[in-house]
């Protein structure tokens, strides 16, 4: 098992998924996502998460978003700031079957949108709080990972192609760094608050 995704909400707690190491074994539903209190308790939040990715929370705090990407879907929970607790969970936002890729990593803007790379996809996606695509990205690579906000900028992540015979127009930008000036800037980060 592996870490992948992380991120801290406002109380100061760590939330972080877990997941086969695919250079071990075939990622399978085993992993879980976990809640690591400034106490430093360690809490199973998850169970049965196959890949893990974008962790996130709305601006009021009474809603977490988590994406786990063979499911295509990003869900969306009841979320209790004082206690860390998720309950009711939601799909928030399926990316089409059809389509090629799943949502990976996302950033939240400051008007609560949230931008999710579709990794396998070529693109981030601009999903309103209502769980529309309102906008996209294209990029000239597919294994698109993750995006985080640096003022007004969205910088993006890609990953080295995983079929570089059958996608040869996605090798020679695999694993680049893009940024993207989206006019608007991110939702404030928080601190892990060891107690």
């Amino acid at each position: 098992m592996r870490c992948n995704d992380g991120a801290v909400d406002a109380a100061g707690r760590y939330w972080v998924g877990t997941m086969n190491d695919p250079k071990v074994q075939q990622p399978t539903d085993e992993g879980v996502l976990f809640r690591l209190d400034p106490d430093m308790s360690l809490h199973r939040m998850i169970e049965n998460v196959t890949i893990p990715n974008g962790i996130g929370w709305s601006r009021d705090n009474k809603k977490m978003f988590f994406i786990d990407t063979p499911t295509k879907n990003i869900f969306v929970f009841d979320f209790d700031l004082a206690s860390g607790v998720i309950s009711n969970r939601k799909v928030f936002f399926h990316h089409p079957d059809e389509e090629d890729g799943g949502p990976d990593g996302f950033a939240i803007d400051a008007e609560e949108n949230l931008w999710t790379a579709i990794c396998g996809g070529w693109k981030v996606l601009k999903i309103s709080p209502e769980g529309k695509v309102v906008g996209e990205i294209v990029l000239p690579t597919r294994m698109i990972s993750c995006p985080a906000f640096a003022g007004e900028d969205l910088f993006i992540t890609s990953a080295e192609e995983e079929e570089p015979g059958k996608y040869p127009d996605s090798v020679e930008l695999g694993g680049s760094l893009f940024k993207v000036n989206v006019g608007v800037g991110g939702m404030p980060l928080h601190k892990f608050r060891r107690g």
